[in-house]
């Protein structure tokens, strides 16, 4: 009984689905589609004391300048669930370095400086940041060789507060990294070492150890930014190489330029960015309005009150010239109708205004024609009569009767 029980309930909850889903209620689940490119923000600085903001479309390399900040920005990572990129400022602030947020179109707004174990000190514990990527709420910022994580919830007390710090080792690898990009899938923080002419290398955020990567290095040469990129695969900029700056891709073990651009004394980079939301689809025009003038009411009235004929035997009288005449084919458009005379009024509406002294005697002849009333006086005189006659001849015969009697006497 409970196994029978249980089938119905599945049948029915199936059944229920199916419905849903016919109906568009419940949209089957769809595999989302990786995405062939992403946007990336990198800010560049050409003398150490301001950054321009740029966005950098991978894999193509495309370069679109956002703002000029006055500051020297370094250390910045997006935080995929805020869609907004933290970083650091160097503006010869009295305590220190200050933190940023910087939005997808490269506005920038002042944090103010980073505490120390959820409590604000006078001094930021950011100054002189080199590296930054995120990790959730969490964001890993590099200052020498230690390792601090500042807490980027805005809804919990710790925010923009650091913890740590956790020192590197070996130190003289972790020295020469000036940017790094986290990986989900193990956790790990992966950069580029000018100290290991330009290896990539993964740091461990929770241990510290800095390790080389088997077979895969870039040109020699100092490189401020480090992200993944839609395909999963390593983008790394060199600030200078012969007079210019220069975005790699690693594949398959080999550097691959992807773009170029101006010689600079610091980078760094982060994303990739969410992507806009699509444009709204174009509502369906609002039904058409034509069809509302309906020139049914404006024909009704006139000409089904000129063709009601009068029950009076004598034709009606004409109009008279001094009132307008009804139009035979009226204008259905016109919202007032022409004013008409009081013979027009409709005669079988319970309250009408007064009616001319000329149609007093046909509204009476409705009600009780004459034809009726004489037919009815004209029976009514020859039963009297047929009454009359047959008394006249009961009193013949019976005069005629008792003159017989009295002669048999």
């Amino acid at each position: 009984m409970r196994g029978s029980r249980y089938l119905t309930v599945v049948a029915a909850a199936a059944a229920v689905a199916g419905l849903l889903v016919a109906s568009g209620w419940l949209a089957p689940a769809r595999q989302r589609a990786a995405a062939t490119s992403c946007r990336v923000l990198q800010v560049e600085s050409r003398d150490g004391w301001s950054s321009d903001i740029v966005r950098l479309t991978l894999p193509a390399g495309a370069r679109h300048l956002l703002h000029h900040s006055p500051f020297a920005l370094n250390a910045i990572a997006y935080s995929a669930a805020q869609d907004v990129t933290y970083g650091v400022a160097d503006g010869r602030f009295h305590d220190g370095w200050h933190a940023v947020r910087i939005d997808s179109d490269g506005e920038l707004t002042d944090l103010g400086p980073v505490g120390r174990d959820t409590h604000h000190g006078v001094w930021s514990w950011v100054t002189g940041a080199t590296a930054g990527a995120m990790s959730g709420n969490s964001w890993y910022v590099k200052r020498g060789t230690s390792l601090y994580t500042v807490d980027v919830d805005p809804r919990g007390s710790g925010y923009l507060t650091a913890t740590g710090p956790v020192l590197l080792r070996p130190w003289w690898l972790a020295s020469g990294i000036d940017d790094f990009a986290y990986n989900p899938e193990d956790g790990l923080l992966y950069g580029v070492s000018s100290a290991a002419e330009g290896a990539v290398v993964t740091v461990n955020p929770v241990s510290g150890q800095v390790a080389k990567v088997p077979g895969e290095r870039f040109p020699d040469a100092t490189y401020g930014s480090v992200v993944f990129g839609p395909d999963h695969k390593l983008y790394a900029t060199a600030n200078w190489i012969d007079g210019r700056s220069v975005t790699y891709r690693m594949d398959g073990g080999s550097a691959v330029e992807v773009s170029t651009g101006p010689p600079l004394v610091t980078s760094d980079g982060a994303g990739c960015l969410a992507e806009p939301p699509p444009p709204p689809a174009p509502s369906p025009p609002p039904p058409s309005s034509l069809p509302s003038p309906t020139p049914a009411p404006a024909p009704s009235s006139t000409p089904t009150t000129s063709a009601t004929p009068t029950p009076s035997s004598s034709p009606p009288a004409p109009t008279p010239p001094s009132s307008s005449p009804v139009p035979t084919q009226p204008n259905p458009i016109t919202p007032t109708p022409t004013p008409r005379p009081p013979d027009a009024i409709i005669q079988p509406i319970p309250m009408p205004q007064p009616p001319a002294p000329s149609r007093a005697a046909p509204l009476k002849a409705v009600r009780k024609p004459p034809e009726k009333r004489t037919t009815k006086a004209h029976d009514n005189v020859k039963k009297q009569r047929r009454w009359g006659l047959a008394t006249v001849l009961l009193i013949v015969g019976g005069g005629a009767v008792a003159a017989r009697a009295r002669r048999a006497r």
